[in-house]
């Protein structure tokens, strides 16, 4: 079922009104249901007593289920299916026995054949239905990502984006470069590891290519807390304090950062910025650092030549504080619960404005003096824009 609002646009919140439930279910059997089979793992450090032992954990559940059950412990909604060993201290044989078992574990998904009608399974409703489990999504952190998909580390799951290569390049398209594993098996084919090795991908064959209807690099979805907040929004934070302290007005900041007042719905700090432990920061406090930052930043980054700021204080000034506002309505609006095509357009419009400001054009006459230190500091220090 998908839901529209008033204007015949397309409400997205559970995963069956999502574009890809939709199109999934042209391609099989009428009357199926679909049952997207959601994966996730994590390395987890067991013991220092014996050799310094790690082990995966294999939990499985399914896309059927309502959000707001899945992801709450209480209701035991995901499944610990296996716990994976982990081999020698060896990047190729780690892959191939974590590929390996987990090839076991999902061999049911892997030998499926879409042609049929499915599985009569029982419903929750007390109904039978032909259902069909597809592998959909992994979840897991940044490493798990790299050897599901079997790219090399610090290269993009999802796109062909060049390792290290700023975002809003002139010169690539992060957006619709998507990786395509028919290309990656003609490579491979052809023996062209060189190839592979510029797109970075590991030349050996994924077993996750065997799934019916799975898109290797679609498994690894969105997370708010890890890309965004714990990534994106945490390095921008600290990058600002490289540029406050370098603008001399890192104490001004720091006064309105702690006098906050106390207000429903607002995280009161009373520590400075660089004084919290940033290691035990989560989702939850990175969320209330970025409520009210562009409100702090905004009065000591005014835009207006005063107070005898240079031309290129100005203009620096002008672009960290579009950039930080930019950023700030992009992460309020991805915390919605429902999105809509006008809520899209929104997000895409803020995610256009952040690349803007960090791609101002300078004016060769008014920074003539200071335009290759600038640019030179914010290449070196806009990180958190690198993939």
């Amino acid at each position: 079922m998908r839901l529209a609002d008033s204007e015949s646009r397309w409400i997205y919140s559970e995963m069956n009104t999502g574009d890809w439930w939709w199109d999934v279910q042209d391609q099989l059997p009428a009357g199926v249901t679909i049952v997207p089979v959601i994966c996730a793992s994590d390395k987890t450090h067991l013991t220092n007593l014996s050799g310094d032992l790690h082990a995966w954990q294999l939990y499985l559940t399914i896309g059927n289920i309502w959000n707001n059950i899945r992801y709450i412990p209480e209701k035991r909604a995901g499944t610990l299916v296996g716990l994976i060993p982990w081999p020698q201290k060896c990047a190729k044989i780690t892959d191939e026995a974590w590929h390996s078992t987990v090839g076991i574990v999902l061999s049911l998904l892997r030998n499926l054949n879409i042609t049929w009608p499915g599985w009569k399974w029982d419903s929750a409703d007390g109904f039978q239905r032909q259902c069909f489990p597809l592998f959909t999504v992994w979840v897991g952190d940044y490493l798990e990502q790299v050897m599901v998909a079997q790219v090399l580390y610090g290269s993009c799951p999802m796109c062909e984006f060049p390792k290290g290569a700023l975002m809003g390049n002139s010169t690539f398209r992060p957006l619709d470069n998507s990786r395509d594993k028919h290309v990656w098996l003609e490579l491979l084919d052809e023996t062209f590891f060189d190839v592979l090795h510029t797109l970075g991908v590991h030349p050996i064959r994924n077993q996750c290519w065997q799934y019916p209807l799975c898109n290797v690099s679609r498994l690894w979805q969105r997370d708010e807390m890890h890309q965004l907040l714990l990534g994106l929004v945490k390095d921008l934070l600290h990058w600002l304090l490289k540029y406050r302290r370098a603008r001399y007005v890192k104490d001004q900041f720091d006064n309105r950062f702690t006098s906050g007042q106390q207000y429903p719905g607002l995280q009161h700090f009373s520590k400075r910025f660089d004084l919290m432990k940033s290691g035990s920061w989560q989702g939850n406090e990175i969320r209330g650092m970025i409520s009210p930052w562009a409100v702090n930043c905004a009065p000591i980054l005014d835009c207006s030549q005063d107070a005898g700021k240079t031309a290129v204080e100005t203009a620096c000034d002008e672009m960290v504080m579009g950039a930080v506002r930019a950023l700030c309505e992009f992460s309020l609006l991805v915390s919605q619960q429902n999105h809509s095509e006008l809520s899209r357009a929104a997000l895409e419009n803020t995610l256009k404005q952040f690349h803007k400001k960090n791609r101002t054009v300078w004016d060769e006459k008014m920074l003539k003096s200071a335009k290759a230190k600038v640019e030179e500091l914010l290449a070196r220090e806009f990180h958190y824009l690198r993939v």
